[in-house]
């Protein structure tokens, strides 16, 4: 039996082979015929590899487009989550707008075609601290015939931490306390938020502490008195000034009336011009008499020479 077996393998055994090679072809044939190499295009989001310890990638472009070219098959086994485009700052440690490459990966069997953008434009924005002041601003009133005498801050100064453009661009750090006819002394916890010059919030800047407390001292005994606010300017010599606009004009002050009586006016902190300068636009700090408090701690003034 076993020999009736051999014989028959061993018989025509060239035409076998040689219908074995042409069925190994046919089937190569239509594998190719019914898997075609095709292309395909993804949207792929950007990322960034290899930031700099302590800065921050700023980038505009948040996807790029990826082309790329397998058979058919692969296109429905891989989808985009398999494929990466990033950008590898891994050489740059330096503060600056640099031009990056572009890369991508894939799986293997894709055929990279193109990517586009080609480059990125990134920002390496370091990360910094910057001290600044926390203002508090009251909103409402106290009760009939009772004022604001003080407000008693845990903390008077905060740390600001971000990236360098975005910490330069905070103009104040502000928190607000709402009066419902208080009449009497109280403690309230106050968040605080980063402002900017045009009074929007600054995002990406972390304030710490980011709540104060911040207690209220409400007296019955003081009197208001409203007066007008005067920039106190050093003029140059030979130098004369045209126009000076102060925003409030005027200012309400808190204080006990022995104080107040004498009070005709508040002047701003003093401001030295340069000699060639030609005009001043900026927030002044108003110097307030011990003992007496005000609605706003300072008023932006524009302060222009005649030429």
């Amino acid at each position: 039996m076993l020999e009736q077996i051999k014989q028959a393998f061993q018989r025509n055994k060239i035409q076998k082979i040689v219908a074995l090679l042409s069925a190994i072809a046919l089937w190569f044939f239509v594998m190719d015929t019914q898997n075609p190499t095709i292309n395909g295009s993804y949207d792929v989001p950007l990322t960034m590899a290899n930031i700099p310890q302590n800065f921050k990638a700023v980038f505009r472009e948040q996807t790029v487009n990826v082309k790329l070219s397998a058979p058919r098959s692969y296109f429905i086994d891989y989808g985009v989550n398999n494929i990466r485009a990033f950008a590898n700052l891994q050489n740059y440690s330096a503060e600056g707008e640099y031009e990056i490459p572009i890369e991508a990966t894939f799986p293997k069997g894709f055929e990279l075609d193109s990517i586009s953008p080609t480059t990125i434009h990134v920002q390496l924005d370091p990360f910094i601290e910057k001290q600044m002041a926390a203002d508090v601003i009251i909103t409402g009133a106290p009760a009939e015939n009772s004022v604001v005498s003080a407000l008693e801050k845990s903390s008077t100064y905060l740390t600001l931490l971000g990236p360098k453009t975005a910490v330069l661009n905070v103009k104040r750090v502000m928190g607000y306390i709402g009066l419902n006819n208080n009449s009497e002394t109280f403690d309230i916890l106050v968040p605080l938020t980063a402002i900017d010059g045009d009074g929007r919030e600054v995002h990406g800047v972390r304030v710490a502490p980011s709540v104060i407390t911040v207690t209220v001292h409400i007296e019955n005994e003081l009197k208001k008195k409203t007066v007008p606010i005067s920039a106190n300017i050093t003029v140059p010599e030979g130098r004369e000034i045209s126009e000076v606009v102060i925003t409030p004009q005027t200012v309400e002050l808190v204080g006990r009336e022995e104080i107040l009586s004498s009070i005709e006016s508040i002047k701003t902190e003093p401001l030295n011009f340069q000699v060639n300068a030609k005009t001043f636009t900026g927030k002044l700090k108003l110097e307030l008499p011990d003992g007496v408090t005000a609605d706003v701690d300072e008023v932006d003034v524009t302060c222009n020479f005649k030429e």
